[in-house]
């Protein structure tokens, strides 16, 4: 009886082990899951244009508050999409075109306003503060132009030389 006993206790002693080594199985691979859902989520994050951003992007004026954010937006997605090009990541090549001709549509419409207030510098009896106000205050405009496109950023430069000369220096 008292061997039965023991061999009994035994059996436990080890069906305990076993239960406590499944157990630090599973919460390491619970805590393994957890990791790769929240790589996985910040990914697909990144990888998904919204809707809203091709709206804002395409309707709203350059100097509006949400086409700077969501150019912010589309700038990290950018950023991130051309560190993906080395992981040959099947999901980069699906949205690659849309976020490149979203960025070229950006572009477009920043270069037309960046182009069309310091044009503003050009008129009579101007005052320069409120434009410049409005360059500075939207500096990432240039920025993004730069990081994207240095030809039409030198253009923008260029065109600030003619008129600061052309202003102020050769009258």
């Amino acid at each position: 009886m008292l061997t039965g006993f023991q061999s009994e206790l035994g059996t436990i002693s080890s069906d305990m082990k076993r239960l406590q080594q499944q157990s630090v199985e599973i919460n390491q691979q619970l805590n393994n899951r957890q990791k790769v859902r929240g790589e996985l989520s910040q990914f697909v994050d990144d990888m998904v244009v919204p809707q809203s951003m091709i709206e804002v992007i395409l309707d709203r004026e350059v100097g509006e508050r949400e086409f700077l954010e969501q150019l912010h937006e589309l700038q990290h997605k950018l950023q991130f999409l051309k560190a993906q090009e080395f992981k040959e990541a099947k999901a980069v090549a699906d949205v690659q075109d849309v976020i490149e001709n979203l960025k070229y549509k950006a572009m477009a419409k920043v270069r037309e306003w960046l182009l069309m207030k310091i044009s503003s510098f050009k008129k009579p009896l101007t005052n320069y503060q409120i434009p410049q106000g409005a360059l500075l205050k939207n500096r990432f405009l240039y920025e993004f132009l730069l990081a994207n496109d240095r030809q039409v950023a030198r253009e923008v430069v260029f065109l600030v030389e003619t008129v600061v000369f052309s202003r102020f220096v050769g009258s």
